[in-house]
């Protein structure tokens, strides 16, 4: 009798992956349906409720939220109500905050010992030119929300960087300057379900390339962490809060690196290349959690 809601987007923009937990979660569940996390209504009174479709989503035994940037704003505030009631679910508002804030994921690793890439964020103009007379090129810049690789740019010149500076401070947009870890164009992501690394695998940028994201054009291997990357990508999960998440690391000099935490991993890429039905362990594990 067990009720699954998938919080995300509506039916007309899902993607793979929303798609395939909501296939997965059919076979395993009752009922499973998709809620478009923009058109949940919260109501307060003299108690609290959440409906969509005339029908409160505080009775579904599990909520899996699948928040991107574009609905963080909203997704935030649906999800800090639903943390005052008791539904279940992987992560807490706070985590939307966190990981869809490249800088904050940093701050988190940082505070628990995990190696992440020299970084700065500066409001001023002058001030980010100074880093980058500092700096050795080439620099990676970063959107402090981009997804997908986008708005990661790498910066071969200090005239290229303190250029794109400008364009940004002019378009009002916050921007990372990271040091340049050496590495063949490739990154490894690890996806993380409660205490488990349930699949990994590596991402290669294509010839002449350095983004290795396979939204960019980038392709998939598998990969089999080391221990040492599998304890790194279970203590940033723990970091942002998220039971369920991706943990992309570069691996430079022979040492791993976390550049980023997603709590809305997209699985095309990492299904294809590994063989593995993510989706269904991912609902695996939310079985587990609801009857424990």
């Amino acid at each position: 009798m067990m009720k699954l809601a998938i919080l995300g987007p509506g039916n007309d923009a899902a993607g793979y992956t929303t798609k395939r937990l909501l296939e997965e979660a059919r076979k395993q569940f009752k009922k499973a349906c998709l809620v478009p996390v923009a058109e949940v209504m919260l109501k307060v009174n003299d108690g609290m409720d959440a409906m969509w479709e005339g029908r409160s989503i505080l009775d579904y035994d599990y909520i899996l939220p699948r928040i991107d940037s574009k609905r963080a704003q909203i997704g935030y505030h649906v999800m800090r109500f639903l943390d005052e009631t008791g539904v279940r679910k992987p992560f807490s508002a706070s985590s939307i905050v966190t990981a869809h804030n490249k800088f904050l994921t940093l701050i988190e690793m940082v505070r628990r010992d995990i190696p992440v890439p020299e970084t700065w964020i500066t409001g001023s103009k002058d001030m980010a030119g100074g880093i980058i007379d500092k700096q050795k090129m080439p620099v990676i810049m970063k959107l402090l929300s981009g997804f997908g690789g986008e708005g990661v740019m790498i910066m071969e010149s200090k005239e290229a960087a303190k250029a794109t500076i400008h364009t940004m401070k002019t378009l009002k947009q916050e921007i990372l300057i990271e040091k340049y870890l050496p590495n063949p164009g490739e990154d490894i992501r690890g996806i993380v379900a409660g205490d488990e690394v349930i699949a990994s695998f590596k991402r290669i940028a294509n010839s002449g390339e350095q983004k290795a994201n396979i939204h960019l054009g980038g392709r998939g291997v598998d990969f089999k962490l080391s221990p040492e990357m599998r304890e790194i990508v279970l203590k940033a999960a723990k970091a942002i809060g998220s039971k369920i998440c991706a943990i992309d690391m570069v691996e430079s000099k022979g040492k791993a690196y976390v550049i980023e935490a997603n709590i809305n991993p997209g699985l095309k890429g990492i299904e294809k290349a590994t063989n593995i039905n993510v989706a269904q362990r991912i609902i695996d594990f939310v079985r587990g959690e609801i009857r424990r």
